[in-house]
């Protein structure tokens, strides 16, 4: 069942965890800060700016003390990822179910916190919310900021109806939605911690891998048995705004001629070109909810059952 965490209201205390990659560009981050407080909310911004550790933010045991802070934090209501990266892997034997399930408040970020939000979906059925981290808010554009808005103000629930390729027609398809980050997501399998796909929606994107690793990746992925059962999918961007229009297109026709051959023995609809990912458009989504795909008016439902 799905666990629906509240809605913010205006002037409500939004916090920010770093469970990833180091702060890189300081100012990306006070603009993130100043768009939000612009919605109306405000950020509580720790006194201590995660000091890096290698590549990470900060220690495994720093990084989630932060997180279980944030979340029985009953001041906060609702928790920012600063950024992705890689190190959410290395907190999942340490997270606790127990503090989130308590305090179940809306946790928004995408890339590596995809291997976070997954893991709390599937283990508590705390929706998400699968949209911009904080350092990265100020590169999307308004369409996104007001998407993300409408989400944290409980209208999370509305649908999407998007210029998306039909890779694969097919009838409309129902599932609880998941997903995220396509390398994130790989490097789960094999562990306890890989969520359960059947009867899912799967939503996949990924940043400027070569082609050779995309296939790698979607073929393992596949290979695994994860995706046997699965409704839908559903593929966002695989660059980022930077990359030439002509490969940024090679690269997407490439993922989906490959996850054509994947899927070729079941008609499941596979949707291409949808508005999320690592560029300016990244439309806030919710995972962990009830979610249809339908082809033919190119919009996705939330929670209808």
């Amino acid at each position: 069942m799905t666990v629906s965490p509240a809605s913010l209201a205006s002037g409500d205390l939004i916090g920010v965890a770093a469970p990833a990659g180091y702060l890189v560009e300081h100012d990306r981050f006070h603009l993130g800060c100043s768009l939000i407080r612009d919605m109306g909310f405000d950020i509580f911004e720790p006194e201590k700016r995660w000091p890096g550790y290698g590549y990470l933010a900060d220690t495994d045991e720093a990084r989630i003390e932060e997180l279980h802070r944030l979340w029985s934090n009953p001041e906060i209501k609702a928790i920012f990822s600063l950024r992705g990266g890689f190190g959410c892997l290395r907190l999942l034997d340490k997270l606790s179910l127990e503090v989130i399930r308590a305090h179940p408040k809306m946790f928004i970020g995408f890339s590596d916190i995809t291997v976070l939000h997954n893991h709390i979906v599937n283990e508590t059925g705390l929706m998400c919310l699968h949209g911009p981290g904080l350092a990265t808010l100020a590169d999307t554009d308004q369409a996104s900021q007001e998407r993300l808005y409408h989400c944290l103000k409980g209208d999370w629930s509305h649908r999407l109806q998007e210029r998306v390729e039909i890779v694969r027609p097919a009838a409309p398809a129902k599932g609880i939605l998941l997903g995220g980050n396509l390398s994130s997501l790989v490097t789960m399998l094999g562990t306890r911690w890989f969520p359960r796909l059947q009867g899912t929606i799967v939503l996949l994107e990924d940043i400027n891998e070569p082609l050779y690793r995309l296939d790698r990746l979607l073929t393992q992925l596949w290979l695994s048995g994860v995706m046997n059962d699965i409704k839908g999918v559903i593929l966002g961007q695989f660059s980022d705004d930077a990359t030439e229009p002509v490969e940024r297109l090679r690269r997407n026709e490439f993922v989906w001629a490959r996850v054509i051959e994947l899927t070729s023995d079941r008609a499941v609809p596979v949707w291409g070109n949808f508005p999320i990912g690592h560029c300016r458009r990244n439309l806030t989504v919710p995972l962990g909810v009830p979610a249809t795909m339908d082809s033919d008016t190119t919009t996705l439902h939330f929670n209808e059952e």
